[in-house]
């Protein structure tokens, strides 16, 4: 999760590292303005589909720095689409192993060890397992405050916020005006 967890807008993705639409949706929730940010949390669902052949080593790698701490998991995160188009099956372990060297206060054993006894597979698998049972078959799926929608662009996802937030802030400014009933 990154962002605040009461934040009035929470979307939602289920997503895949080696899907390119994935890394178009990574790149536009970077785009989303702080001021409007501020108001959102983003929830990563990992989504590997089987059809990408690094996708669940890249998902699992994931899920192990996010061990370490959510800051960890977000630097993998942005690094792996960031750099998805030059990794491959073969390259993936080792482009893993030098972007950990560059961690503060990561701690790069752990996580060596976390990707060779796959330490993170059944976390997937449950990951998984969850995205079929809602499904959802396809990446990225993006859900704002429960509900399925397709984001394609920037000024939707501000549109989203800012329109949500002030839903939320008028219908918390009538709740306090509402009078509690009396017993």
């Amino acid at each position: 999760m990154r962002g605040k967890a009461d934040a009035p807008v929470t979307i939602a993705v289920f997503s895949d590292f080696q899907c390119p639409y994935c890394a178009q949706f990574a790149a536009t929730m970077k785009q989303v303005p702080q001021a409007d940010a501020e108001n959102m949390r983003l929830v990563f669902h990992y989504f590997p589909l089987p059809m990408h052949a690094w996708a669940r080593p890249a998902a699992e790698a994931a899920a192990c720095a996010q061990r370490q701490g959510n800051a960890f998991f977000w630097a993998l995160h942005d690094f792996l689409f960031d750099h998805q188009k030059e990794i491959k099956p073969d390259t993936l372990q080792p482009m893993l192993a030098e972007f950990a060297k560059v961690l503060a206060g990561f701690d790069e054993g752990k996580f060596a060890t976390g990707l060779i006894e796959r330490q993170t597979a059944a976390q997937i698998d449950q990951a998984v397992a969850f995205a079929q049972q809602n499904s959802i078959n396809a990446t990225p799926t993006a859900f704002v405050n429960g509900q399925r929608v397709q984001i394609v662009a920037p000024e939707q996802v501000r549109t989203l916020i800012r329109r949500l937030s002030e839903q939320k802030a008028r219908g918390a400014a009538a709740d306090s005006h509402t009078p509690k009933q009396e017993r």
